[in-house]
């Protein structure tokens, strides 16, 4: 079965315009590249990495200061012990588990019948490959190519122009134009806000430190199994149900159905439109 394309149909006089059209009409145009010199601030960029580079290759590491690390030991909290205990005594209960309190339960095999838009589907799907595979090739209309090269527009040649002429000005730069600058390095010392911070931080690192274990005070766990609410219990029910139907559901009961093929034929409109483009 052939399916029909509706092409977008081309003006006849913007066709006649380019067929008509020649290469001697056209003008040459001399193309200038700009190349704009680099900003202020980007030579002074350049110049700042360089020095931070030979900073750090004349750097000394003698005028480091030696420090000493300290080795922290955390203590767990309340939290961690109560999950400690519940892991421990979960595993303690499936190793001490027999199968003897299993409860035997019988395996049932469920087939869920295809539906009828399913079938209708796979119905239609055959024809269309039976319709692909005895298609006669000899059917097909012969059409000719026509290979289109559209010239670039003024911005497109602007565009050009301007990187080409970017590109000569950046290699064709003087650099004794450029001028010295001294850097000035400045280390900002901290504030009395941060000072404070890290104050706060050093006193509570040795507060953890210098904590007692004989402080804690022993607590039990307490294990919590919540029951499902009822409407927990009426979405199961619901579910098995809906299992138990589809389980049962009787064949005998489906209706035959019978698949008619419709295949309108084009109008007159289309018809004039697939001639008008010929």
């Amino acid at each position: 079965m052939a399916t029909k394309v509706d092409l977008p149909s081309a003006d006849p006089k913007l066709l006649g315009a380019i067929s008509k059209a020649s290469t001697e009409s056209m003008h040459h145009v001399k193309t200038d590249e700009k190349n704009p010199l680099p900003s202020k601030e980007d030579l002074q960029q350049v110049k700042d990495h360089e020095n931070f580079i030979h900073n750090l290759e004349e750097f000394d590491p003698t005028n480091l200061h030696h420090t000493s690390t300290k080795e922290r030991k955390i203590l767990p909290d309340t939290n961690m012990l109560a999950e400690e205990r519940l892991r421990y005594d979960h595993l303690s209960s499936i190793s001490s588990f027999t199968k003897i309190e299993l409860n035997p339960i019988q395996l049932h095999e469920k087939i869920i019948l295809p539906g009828p838009q399913m079938i209708a589907q796979e119905k239609t799907e055959q024809e269309l490959m039976s319709g692909i595979e005895g298609f006669d090739a000899g059917k097909l209309k012969h059409t000719e190519t026509q290979e289109k090269n559209p010239l670039p527009d003024p911005s497109a040649i602007d565009a050009e122009k301007a990187e080409r002429y970017r590109k000569k000005s950046i290699e064709d730069f003087n650099k004794k134009k450029l001028k010295r600058a001294n850097t000035e390095e400045k280390n900002t010392l901290p504030d009395k806000d941060a000072i404070n911070l890290e104050k706060q931080e050093v006193e509570k690192i040795q507060a953890i430190e210098g904590f007692k274990k004989d402080s804690l005070k022993h607590t039990e766990p307490t294990v919590k199994n919540v029951l499902p609410d009822q409407n927990t219990l009426e979405a199961e029910k619901k579910e098995q149900e809906l299992k138990d139907a589809v389980t049962k559901f009787n064949r005998n009961s489906l209706k035959k159905t019978t698949t008619e093929e419709k295949n309108a034929l084009p109008s007159s409109q289309d018809i004039a439109e697939e001639k008008a483009a010929k």
